[in-house]
């Protein structure tokens, strides 16, 4: 063998830097796939969903991190007073955290009438744990002493709950 010419890479060293920025050149201008996003199957999910517990429906939405829903069979004459049931929550590792604001009637208790009601509005802690096409799974704060004068909450408790898609 014999010894490599000083010349020769003064040749051959531009030539590679000029084929190189060419390469990475045309791999700039290649269009690039986009990864998948990492979420539940939101395009396979029901958007009505049904609670046995309580015979509320509600229309779920997910987008990106926040997981809302809201109650849609709301009865014809709490409808009128305005009443409403709205979940937001946000993904915080496996399961999604937040709470449900509600505006309702509540039954006044020793009214004259026996079915006095007063409108309330109320937040309670909500938790989302599993979804799945079949079922949604949550926990959420349910209300064990309430002073429906002042629409007070005094205590809670968490229980487990389940929707299931809207038949």
């Amino acid at each position: 063998m014999r010894p490599a010419d000083p010349r020769r890479k003064q040749v051959l060293m531009p030539f590679i830097a000029v084929l190189v920025i060419s390469l990475a050149t045309a791999l700039a201008q290649q269009p690039t796939a986009k990864p998948a996003a990492s979420k539940p199957a939101t395009g396979k999910l029901p958007t009505l969903w049904h609670s046995e517990a309580s015979h509320k429906d509600f229309r779920v939405e997910i987008t990106g991190d926040v997981f809302r829903a809201n109650w849609v069979n709301i009865p014809a004459a709490a409808a009128k007073n305005g009443a409403y049931m709205r979940i937001e929550c946000r993904r915080t590792g496996t399961k999604w955290v937040g709470s449900s604001s509600i505006y309702q009637p509540v039954s006044i208790p020793g009214a004259s009438s026996g079915a006095e009601t007063k409108m309330c509005h109320l937040t309670v802690r909500f938790e989302v744990d599993s979804i799945t096409p079949e079922k949604i799974t949550f926990h959420s704060e349910v209300m064990r002493d309430f002073d429906p004068s002042q629409c007070r909450i005094l205590k809670t408790v968490w229980e487990e709950f389940a929707w299931v898609p809207k038949k």
